[in-house]
């Protein structure tokens, strides 16, 4: 089976803009579903956010493999193509705030009207209910809220890796598959309520667990033990530690010929870190990549991003490809079945609304009449 056949036959509208709802509707894409990007005049603000050259990588990175459709939903005309659409899809995954799309009539109970087997995903800051949900956010406030920047940082900072966003994708992306598998069995479609910072809680959920039960702060994950942490090489680069089970902290001491530190693997006194500093800072990455590889510690060094696509293990896994200059990564998943899809790039606006409407049945001079309308472009 080849890539383009896991989910062939899957027709989804994505009418969401930046990032949680256009990363899981390419999942779904890289798994073969037909995903039509349901576009506003403007278009998604992804599309001119931090151009570089006259190319928006964000944007190409989370929409290739889809179509793109300009429509006017504020227009009766943009609303009719988009039900007509509707009639026939299999998901719909939104982002607006709550009551939106029921205020333009394309909500969930508007299309299952016409599609009772429409899986309706609704991805949204706060979900539809709660005290949260009328309000604004990003994903640097959902970190804040949600309490995982405090598991993160001893001090608050901006992470610079959207962590709620990109976990709200995958789930959301998770839920649809499920809610389709479920369908093949009841015949019924559903709505899924997706809340991006409900999923910010889900991820830092052992670190809840822990807090419910201990007002210590000072755990071997927050990096405040000498066996887990970043630590400064001879070269001026860094690496990581990561000997947190038994074996591999005694791994490390011998590897040194410090086994006087082997009852100190947790020890968080300024001591032993002032001691762990001086240590890594006596050897160069390559260096320490060696005694790791010879003695196994799971020590790493902390690469730049640029490097990336040279990688041999990247490139034996096929995860990056390259599309006009562009680095993209692709789905995280090998399946013995199925072969990673080539990247297609990512739609101009509107670019596929001409053969779409006439697939449905348009003239070529009602197209054009839409055009002048502004009902589509």
């Amino acid at each position: 089976m080849v890539g383009s056949e896991m989910l062939k036959g899957i027709n989804v509208l994505d009418l969401s803009n930046l990032l949680p709802g256009p990363m899981c509707s390419l999942l779904l894409a890289e798994l073969g579903a037909d995903v039509i990007k349901v576009e506003s005049p403007s278009g998604d603000p992804m599309r001119y956010f931090e151009n570089v050259n006259g190319k928006n990588p964000y944007f190409a990175a989370l929409n290739r493999n889809k179509k793109s459709i300009s429509l006017n939903l504020k227009a009766d005309e943009g609303k009719k193509i988009f039900m007509a659409l509707a009639k026939d899809a299999d998901v719909i995954i939104e982002g607006f705030r709550p009551g939106k799309v029921d205020a333009l009539g394309i909500g969930y109970k508007a299309v299952k009207k016409i599609n009772p087997g429409i899986v309706y995903c609704s991805i949204t800051g706060y979900g539809q209910k709660g005290a949260y949900r009328n309000k604004a956010g990003h994903d640097l406030n959902y970190a804040s809220l949600s309490g995982m920047l405090d598991a993160m940082f001893q001090k608050p900072i901006v992470a610079g890796v959207q962590v709620p966003d990109t976990s709200s994708a995958l789930v959301s992306a998770f839920a649809i598959v499920a809610s389709l598998l479920s369908r093949q069995k009841s015949g019924r479609g559903c709505y899924i309520d997706v809340a991006v910072l409900d999923t910010a809680l889900f991820v830092i959920g052992i670190h809840m667990a822990y807090r419910s039960v201990s007002e210590n702060i000072d755990t071997v994950l927050s990096g405040s033990k000498p066996c887990y942490s970043i630590y400064k090489t001879k070269d001026g680069e860094f690496v990581s530690l990561g000997a947190i089970e038994k074996k591999f902290w005694v791994n490390f001491c011998s590897a040194i010929g410090r086994e006087e530190l082997i009852g100190r693997q947790f020890d968080s006194s300024r001591e032993i870190a002032i001691e762990m500093q001086a240590v890594f800072k006596s050897k160069k990455v390559k260096e320490w990549m060696e005694i790791s590889r010879r003695h196994d510690f799971c020590c790493e060094p902390v690469k730049k991003m640029g490097s990336l696509a040279k990688d041999s293990h990247f490139k034996g896994r096929k995860m990056l490809e390259e599309v006009d200059g562009i680095s993209l990564v692709k789905m995280p998943v090998e399946f013995s079945s199925h072969k990673k899809i080539a990247c297609v790039r990512h739609p101009k606006l509107g670019e596929n609304a001409k053969g779409l409407l006439k697939k449905m049945g348009y003239s070529k001079s009602k197209i054009m009449e839409l055009q002048s309308r502004g009902v589509i472009i």
